[in-house]
C-alpha cells in the first residue's frame, strides 16, 4: 500500500478512535445495558455477595461506572495517538494495545445493537468502523496482498451502505433522527423527508451489487465518497445553533468524527483503485 492510502487509511482509523475517545470522556456508552441487565448481572453479584437491588440502587456504583467509562476513553485516545505513529517497526506492544482497541470495538457495537433491540442492520451499520483497523493491521502484516485489501474494502463499504439504507429505505423503522435531520437541513415536510430518505436508502442498497461492476464502480465509489462525507457532517449541519456554536460541536462533534470513514473509506478505495490502474498500465 502506497504512502498516500497508508495516510489515508491511519486518518480514517484516527477518527473512528478519537470520536469513540471524546464520546466515552464527556459524554456517554450504553455499557449499563449490560451492568443493569438483570438476568446477566445477578450471578455474577451473588459470587460478591451483592443483591441486585443494591447495585442498581446505589449512587457510588453508577459513579464508579462512569470513571471505567472516562478511562475507556482514555484508552482509545492514546490508540488513536498509536495509530498515527504505526509502521512497519513499530513495537509490538503498540500493535497489541491497537488489538486490544479493536476488540473492545466490537463489544461497544454489540452494545449499540443491543440498544436497538438486535437489529442486525444496526451492527453491520458499523462495518467500516470496525474493519478499518484490521485493515490498518493487516498493511502492516507480511502477508499482506493488494487485490485482498480492495476487495475487502469494497465488502466493507457495501455491507455499511447496505445496512444504513436498509433504515432508510424502510426494512427497520426509520430512525426519527434520519427524518428530523432531513427536515432540518432541506426544510421539507416530513413526507418529502420520507420519500426522500426511501430514495437514498434504495440507492445505498445499491451499492453492494454495483461496487463490484467494473464498468460503474468508480462512479459509485465517487458517490459513496459525497454520501459517506454528507451523512457523518448532517450530524453537525441539522443541529447546529448560532446562539450556542461550541456546545453544538460539543455535542454532535463526535458523531461526525466516528463516521467521517463512511466517507474516507470509499476515498482509500478511490486511491487504492487508482494506484492500481497505474500498475497495471
Amino acid at each position: 500500500m502506497k504512502s498516500k492510502s497508508i495516510f489515508l487509511l491511519k486518518i480514517s482509523v484516527f477518527t473512528i478512535f478519537i470520536g469513540r475517545a471524546y464520546q466515552h470522556i464527556f459524554w456517554d456508552v450504553p455499557y449499563r445495558a449490560i451492568l443493569w441487565y438483570e438476568s446477566i448481572m445477578s450471578p455474577l453479584l451473588c459470587i460478591f455477595d451483592i443483591q441486585w437491588s443494591a447495585f442498581v440502587n446505589d449512587t457510588a456504583v453508577d459513579t464508579k461506572i462512569q470513571v471505567v467509562i472516562k478511562g475507556i476513553g482514555v484508552l482509545y485516545l492514546i490508540a488513536a495517538i498509536l495509530v498515527l505513529q504505526l509502521d512497519e517497526v513499530s513495537k509490538k506492544g503498540s500493535k497489541r494495545f491497537i488489538k486490544c482497541i479493536i476488540f473492545w470495538q466490537f463489544v461497544v457495537v454489540f452494545l449499540f445493537t443491543k440498544e436497538s433491540f438486535f437489529q442486525i442492520g444496526q451492527y453491520f451499520e458499523h462495518s467500516l468502523q470496525l474493519g478499518l483497523p484490521l485493515l490498518l493491521l493487516y498493511a502492516y502484516s507480511s502477508s499482506y496482498v493488494k487485490e485482498k485489501a480492495i476487495l475487502i474494502l469494497k465488502i466493507l463499504i457495501a455491507i455499511t451502505f447496505l445496512s444504513h439504507g436498509l433504515y432508510a429505505f424502510g426494512f427497520y423503522p426509520v430512525p426519527g433522527n434520519f427524518i428530523d435531520m432531513t427536515i432540518s437541513i432541506f426544510g421539507v415536510s416530513e413526507e418529502v423527508a420520507r420519500t426522500f430518505l426511501w430514495i437514498a436508502g434504495a440507492i445505498d442498497v445499491l451499492i453492494l451489487p454495483l461496487l463490484f461492476v467494473d464498468k460503474v464502480m468508480k462512479i459509485v465509489v465517487m458517490y459513496a465518497i459525497f454520501w459517506g462525507l454528507l451523512t457523518a457532517l448532517a450530524r453537525i449541519v441539522a443541529n447546529f445553533s448560532m446562539d450556542f456554536p461550541l456546545q453544538t460541536l460539543h455535542q454532535y462533534g463526535f458523531e461526525t468524527i466516528v463516521r467521517l470513514c463512511h466517507g474516507l473509506g470509499p476515498l482509500l478505495l478511490f486511491f487504492m483503485l487508482n494506484e492500481e490502474e497505474k500498475v497495471l498500465k
